[in-house]
Formats: structure tokens, sequence, C-alpha cells
């Protein structure tokens, strides 16, 4: 197994520093965003936020992300009081439990620092800027962040009009008596295992990819739109494939899209992320995924819980796509 390792790492001191800092903002980040990162913009030359970190942000975002796409953090601030929800309706037991917001600052100031713009996606915790990847009892058998088992690799929103261009999160609760990996693969790494006939082939029209479970189960949103038939491989755009989703159109196709997903699993690395781990990465450059290979604490497993924000170079770009009065909340 090809572990991860990190980019950077808090000291006890500048985490405990930082956390009291995003102690400091009382506004939700659930009932007033606007406002919320307005707070957090103000914040950006605290010099209580450390020149070490705002220098680090700065820098990460200077990297060639097709080459270094991942961005891994230890040690961040995480809300001290972290409650427990049951499987039922986890996101509105968060809404009534959760009164401190350290995990949602980290990640808002994680944004704010690197130049990038938090969206939402209406299908997603109702379009909330920040959610869960938390098991939900009626999704327990799904491929989403809500599943409890494995969730195969896949791009986030793989054929979704708003594809996010950065991925974030933030593990707050592990479940370490259980055998849980997140997967990651560097799309140009799988690449080399192939052919130039093969890639040509990927670049082609020729594959189709449903709209994920989120989507289709949590009210629908998406009735009446059709998920269009793409290329796996789109330039700039990156990779676009959902293991056991994404199907080729014909024989020649699906075989070669075979070919893809093993080597995305050949060359992929993984790696058990514990409290105040955060995992940034390009969505256009990694498939990612989560491998459960043993359950010894059903129960525990239940309660694994990161927050995860999907983040853009610059909302304008989808503003044809936002709510009339939810701006940066995607409809769909």
């Amino acid at each position: 197994m090809q572990q991860i390792k990190y980019d950077f790492v808090f000291t006890d001191a500048e985490r405990d520093a930082l956390r009291a800092v995003l102690t400091d903002i009382a506004t939700s980040p659930y009932s007033d965003f606007d406002s919320y990162i307005s707070d957090m913009t103000r914040l950006h030359r605290d010099q209580r936020l450390g020149s070490r970190f705002t220098d680090f942000c700065e820098m990460s975002m200077l990297r060639d992300f097709a080459e270094r796409p991942l961005v891994v953090i230890g040690n961040a601030p995480i809300d001290l009081d972290l409650p427990r929800f049951g499987s039922t309706d986890p996101v509105q037991e968060k809404y009534r439990l959760k009164k401190t917001f350290v995990a949602e600052g980290f990640l808002a100031a994680y944004a704010v620092l690197t130049g990038t713009e938090i969206i939402g996606h209406l299908s997603v915790n109702g379009g909330d800027f920040f959610h869960d990847i938390y098991p939900k009892e009626s999704m327990f058998d799904t491929q989403s962040q809500k599943t409890l088992g494995t969730l195969k690799f896949h791009r986030d929103f793989t054929n979704h009009f708003v594809s996010p261009d950065f991925v974030n999160t933030l593990t707050l609760r592990d479940t370490p008596t259980n055998e849980v990996y997140s997967t990651f693969t560097v799309t140009a790494h799988a690449l080399e295992e192939l052919s130039d006939g093969d890639r040509e082939i990927l670049a082609q029209r020729r594959f189709h990819t449903p709209f994920d479970d989120v989507s289709t189960r949590e009210g629908n949103l998406l009735e009446g739109r059709r998920a269009e038939d793409h290329a796996v491989l789109s330039g700039d755009e990156g990779a676009r494939v959902f293991e056991g989703r994404t199907r080729g159109l014909d024989e020649e196709a699906q075989q070669v899209l075979g070919r893809f997903v093993a080597a995305l699993h050949s060359r992929k690395r993984m790696r058990v992320s514990k409290p105040g781990d955060s995992v940034t990465f390009s969505n256009r450059h990694v498939i990612h995924g989560r491998e459960v290979h043993a359950i010894h604490d059903v129960e525990g497993l239940k309660q694994r819980w990161l927050l995860k924000t999907h983040n853009v170079y610059t909302r304008q770009a989808f503003e044809e796509f936002f709510l009339g009065d939810r701006y940066g909340v995607v409809n769909g």
C-alpha cells in the first residue's frame, strides 16, 4: 500500500491558536453563509492565523495540480465537542446539536487563503456549503458519501453540469477498530498504463454515466434532466469516470474503460485518516474512493464523520446554474 505523506502539520500551539480564532466567529455557516464567509474573509490578514500556514496555502496553489493534485494537512483544528448522531437523519441532528463551527471555519479559512470559493449543490444537504461524509440509513447501500460500505473510484459529480474544481475534506471522527481506507489515484499516473489507442478512445464521446445516487434519490432534484453521453478524458477537464456506473456505449469502449479502471487500481494510494487530517485534491486530476476492508464495530462505522466542501476557482464561471435566491448553490 502506497501511503500519502503530509504536506503540512500544525504544531499543537498553532492548532490551538487557530481554533481560538475560529471559535470567535459566532455566525452560523448553515443559517447565514454569506455573513459567515465575510467574517472569515476579514480574518485573512489576522496574524493569529500564523504566517507559516498562510504562506503554505498561498504556495500550494502555485503547484502543477496535474502532477501534484493532493494537499494533505495534519493536526488541523476541529471542534472539541463533537455530538453523535443517529443514522435516520444525521443532517437534521447536526443542525440541532452542533453548537460550534471550528471545522467549518478551518475549511472556510482554507478557501479564503487559497483564493478558492465554496459552492453547494441543492441535491446535497439541501444546498449546504459544508456537508458530511456520514452514513445515512436510507442510503447505506448506495454509491454516495452516505454509504456504510465501499465507495468505488469516482470523480465527484462525474457527469453533472457543475463539477467542482477541488474537493476538501476534514476528518472529525475516525473508526480505528474498522479497516477503512481513503483511496486516491492521480489520473496521469493511471494513463501511463494505457496505450495511445486506449487514450484516444477514452477521449471520444462513447461513454455514459447516470447522475449520482444523492442527486437522484434525495428528492430527485434532477427530474427532467438527462445525463449526456461523454468522453472519459476531456482535455483540461481531466477524467470523468465512476467505477461500476460509467459504461462504454459499445464493446470496444467498454473494454478500454475496463483497462482504465484496472489502471486506476494498480496505481492507487491509500491512507487512513485520523481526526484533524485535511485532504484537498483537484477533482479534475484525481479519482478517489473509499474501501471498507473489514468491519469489527458496525456502530463505530456508523459514527465515522468527515466534513466536506466543494470549491471552485471562481463562482462566476457557474452563475447560470445557481438558484436565483441562493448565490453559489447549484440548482441540482
